[in-house]
């Protein structure tokens, strides 16, 4: 029997954004960012952890839920590029740069 994987459009944004989360070192442990977890990331990110990943999880989860600061549904709160840029490292920036070379959403 031939086993066909599972390429829904909606498989695809999920493990897309486990993807896009993972290419950032401080959330390759993170609950919720593989598999894509929205709800779980962001009740991490309210959680004792780093600046850096609370801006990190922050941007992610923005991605994925076309944020803005005045709609941000987010209890960790709302992605702030200035605010992520004075506290990320270098591996962090370039993950960030990646992505606005070739933006996407799901």
């Amino acid at each position: 029997m031939i086993t066909i994987p599972d390429i829904s459009p909606d498989k695809i944004k999920l493990e897309k954004m486990s993807k896009l989360a993972l290419s950032f070192p401080s959330l390759e442990n993170a609950p919720g960012a593989d598999p894509w977890d929205q709800h779980t990331l962001d009740a991490w990110a309210t959680t004792a952890i780093s600046h850096g990943e609370r801006c990190t999880a922050q941007f992610v989860l923005s991605v994925w839920g076309h944020t803005t600061m005045k709609n941000c549904p987010w209890k960790c709160g709302p992605f702030d590029f200035i605010e992520a840029f004075s506290v990320w490292d270098d591996n962090h920036r370039n993950a960030f740069q990646a992505w606005i070379r070739d933006p996407w959403w799901p």
